[in-house]
């Protein structure tokens, strides 16, 4: 067995490559395909994994994951790899992954913009989505990013000036802190990201707009705005290519129970809905959330949060579009973000989630002493070399002597360090792979057949739901009305004198049902077990003919016996 190593991170070569080996060694746990071909000619992958011997994809509930909605969160996309070298690795040796590929399915899509991924590994390059000129064709005036040192990084600029807002720290000079309002008399500088200004003036210094400003994870149907008011959002809802083939392999896929879509940093895992307030949202459905949430806590010590009310700033103008608002919002599917990695939270800053009140700029300066102090301990060097540059004079070519230093933000807060991927993809894959099997399970408790006169028979089937999640997954899905009843077959050689041949069942509680001992949600007024239902026909054949009931719901998969007449 191969063994693949989660020490750097994979340019698109290289996860072709490990894709394409795990289907051909492991046919018959993994299927490869491409969901779309991107405009610089790469494939986005999606892989379809199960024990096909226990039946397809399709016919068994399912877990999605996906990364890299954003092309430079590239730990999202290695740990959504390691979520699938674990599973087809340790299939046959670890019972769970055994149990849950036999019964379920799992969907990844490790890398959604492997354009934009593959300019940010392979250049000093930072971009939100993708390597696509938006919402302009040709650079807008102002300030862009640009490695002007030649080190392979872009860091930061800053310029001494009288007016300057910015001092050396007196602990660390690599540490920039606000000037007070009474100070003077001292060196004072203004500082800027490295770069080059187009269209410069010889005195005005501002930011450009971005030239890639497309966001993928504002791009979806839900909360879609134009760009005057979401920043990103594209031409119209799904106009990316790679958008579009991702909603139309969620919709392909109906037996999807449950997902996560990974994302860097900020070390939690936040849910919907991202539009409104988690108290005017469906109460069931937010006890889910944080149940399923504490068990990701459990396993990552990211906290859980929802993210309108913990993880937005501006609760007017709010972020929209986004992937895990479409998912629950639209198709009734509980989606949480991760959000991978945080440096502040290795570093020991205090109060990083949820938000609260701002900190005072003594407060971020004192935040900042420790995350160069943790990375002077922990992190000596990058491929780029020291992940801290001391500030160091350049001469500009536009602005004269300047001085570049900081961080090499791609690796030390964007994303791991790489010496700390491994142990950061491994735990989101153990909860994954718990969150994995709280899908709906259907079983067939019993099925007898009584003989009730000469050639007539009696037949009850006791049908449960013994998953977590009910089979109707979610209540948003409900309200939605796009909640898939479960089907009831009956399969004889014979007559049939009661009951259909097919039938709808309704839907099945599953044990999220349950708030606590003998409390129930929605279903107080009950007297019969919510788990359960119980099918009766009457059927007229000869002895010894064999009977098949069969009962089956898209996010539940199916469940079959036979009895004997």
């Amino acid at each position: 067995m191969k063994t693949y190593v989660f020490d750097h991170y994979y340019v698109y070569e290289e996860l072709t490559q490990l894709l394409k080996e795990l289907a051909a060694d492991y046919p018959q746990l993994i299927k490869l395909s491409s969901i779309c071909t991107t405009p610089e000619n790469r494939e986005v992958w999606a892989c379809e994994i199960t024990n096909f011997a226990t039946g397809d994809v399709l016919t068994k509930p399912a877990y999605y994951v996906d990364g890299n909605h954003h092309a430079g969160e590239v730990t999202g996309s290695m740990a959504a790899t390691h979520l699938i070298v674990t599973l087809v690795q340790k299939y046959g040796t670890d019972a769970n992954i055994t149990k849950l590929l036999d019964e379920n399915a799992v969907y990844v899509i490790p890398r959604i913009t492997p354009d934009g991924a593959e300019t940010y590994l392979t250049s000093s390059e930072k971009l939100r989505s993708v390597n696509r000129p938006y919402p302009f064709e040709k650079p807008a005036p102002g300030l862009h990013a640009k490695d002007m040192d030649g080190d392979g990084v872009i860091r930061m600029m800053r310029i001494a000036t009288p007016n300057g807002v910015w001092k050396e720290h007196e602990k660390d000079p690599r540490v920039m802190v606000k000037r007070a309002p009474s100070e003077f008399g001292g060196t004072y500088y203004n500082i800027y990201p490295e770069g080059y200004i187009e269209d410069f003036d010889g005195v005005n210094i501002y930011p450009a707009e971005v030239k890639w400003g497309l966001d993928f994870n504002r791009n979806y149907p839900l909360g879609w705005f134009p760009e005057n008011r979401q920043p990103g959002a594209g031409k119209y809802p799904l106009s990316n290519p790679e958008n579009k083939a991702v909603a139309d392999f969620v919709l392909a896929h109906p037996n999807i129970c449950s997902a996560v879509t990974y994302h860097t940093s900020g070390g939690c895992y936040i849910y919907p809905p991202g539009t409104m307030p988690e108290k005017n949202a469906d109460p069931r459905d937010m006890r889910m959330f944080r149940e399923i949430g504490a068990m990701a806590t459990e396993e990552t010590g990211y906290g859980c949060f929802n993210i309108f009310d913990a993880f937005l700033t501006d609760t007017v103008n709010y972020s929209s579009g986004a992937f895990d608002d479409w998912m629950y919002s639209t198709q009734g599917i509980p989606t949480y973000t991760a959000e991978l990695w945080d440096l502040q939270t290795r570093a020991g800053v205090p109060d990083v989630y949820p938000r609260t009140e701002p900190k005072t700029d003594k407060q971020l300066s004192e935040d900042m002493l420790r995350i160069l102090k943790w990375i002077d301990e922990n992190v000596p060097m990058l491929k780029s070399g020291k992940p801290i540059k001391d500030w160091t004079e350049f001469d500009h070519p536009q602005l004269g002597k300047v001085e570049i230093g900081g961080f090499d933000f791609k690796y030390t807060w964007q994303n791991c360090p790489p010496g700390y991927l491994e142990q950061e993809v491994e735990k989101n894959t153990n909860f994954c792979l718990r969150m994995a099997m709280t899908c709906p399970k259907l079983v067939i408790d019993c099925l007898t057949a009584e003989k009730v006169g000469e050639g007539v028979y009696k037949v009850t089937a006791k049908v449960s739901n013994t998953g977590y999640l009910p089979t109707f997954v979610t209540n948003e899905a409900k309200r939605l009305k796009v909640d898939k009843e479960l089907t009831v077959k009956l399969d004889v050689d014979g007559q049939l004198v009661t009951g259909k041949a097919v039938d709808t069942l309704g839907h099945l509680e599953g044990f999220s049902g349950v708030k606590s001992s003998y409390s129930w949600d929605n279903i107080t007024t009950r007297r019969h077990d919510p788990f359960t239902k119980v099918v009766t026909w009457v059927v007229k054949a000869a002895a010894g003919t064999e009977l098949t009931v069969t009962v089956s719901g898209p996010k539940a998969g199916v469940a079959k016996a036979t009895v004997v007449l």
